[in-house]
């Protein structure tokens, strides 16, 4: 990101972070993180809605070592409550509201709201950003599926996948630095990967459409254009909602 500093990095909704904002947010949330003992070989559970936010703890999880675990906050209580019993999560990065509805222990999370990112209060001052040594082999995040017996199964996928993918991504289809990519996927979903981090990897600008414009034909139509944006992907049922909304 360090490469990239005064380029657009993140859009969403009328404003905009460049390179070097979202490196120094990513680096504060980061220092907060390692203040609670996270580091390699630990699981977090990420729970926010979408927004900047949201990509900020996800790459400041993965810099300090760990690896995250998406918990959609849009899924059932129950499917939820499995995933983190399952998961044996370090600690969970949310919200003061997404806590409260899923009955969270304060104890067990980290509130973003509570000590606003820079996403919210302006550029902070970290600490020194460490490197942290991982391995190719260590897991950058784990997705939950439903497994074959309807119970959520943690699947792991390691660095090397997450480098391998966004590298033949980026040749074919391709995406370079002049792109503008609509990100509009859940979290829990692994394409999400592609949407969030492949634009960050190449000096490109990732636009994150909000939940409510992400499932609404006329309204992510309309972002399409505003944003101008350059490449997008999804299921067939989003383009048919694109497509149902006029969009050519």
């Amino acid at each position: 990101m360090r490469r990239h500093g005064e380029r657009v990095a993140v859009r969403w909704q009328a404003r905009s972070w460049r390179y070097r904002e979202l490196d120094a947010a990513v680096a504060g949330l980061a220092v907060r993180l390692r203040g609670r003992g996270l580091g390699r070989g630990d699981l977090v559970g990420l729970s926010l809605p979408r927004s900047p936010d949201m990509l900020i703890a996800l790459l400041a999880i993965l810099r300090t070592g760990a690896a995250y675990v998406p918990l959609d906050p849009d899924y059932p209580a129950d499917r939820l409550a499995r995933q983190v019993a399952d998961a044996g999560l370090a600690t969970i990065v949310t919200d003061s509201a997404t806590a409260r509805r899923f009955g969270w222990d304060p104890s067990d999370t980290l509130l973003l709201d509570a000590d606003p990112p820079a996403a919210e209060t302006g550029l902070p001052d970290p600490a020194p950003d460490a490197a942290v040594a991982i391995e190719p082999g260590d897991p950058a995040y784990v997705i939950y599926t439903s497994g074959s017996t309807g119970e959520p199964k943690g699947v792991a996928v390691p660095h090397l996948a997450v480098v391998n993918f966004l590298q033949a991504m980026a040749q074919r289809p391709g995406l370079g630095r002049d792109d503008r990519l609509l990100a509009v996927t859940t979290l829990s979903f692994d394409i999400a990967v592609l949407e969030l981090l492949l634009p960050l990897s190449v000096g490109a600008e990732v636009v994150i459409a909000d939940a409510d414009a992400a499932v609404d034909g006329a309204r992510l139509a309309r972002l399409i254009e505003d944003a101008r944006i350059t490449c997008m992907q999804g299921t067939p049922s989003r383009w048919r909602l694109l497509l149902e909304s006029g969009w050519q």
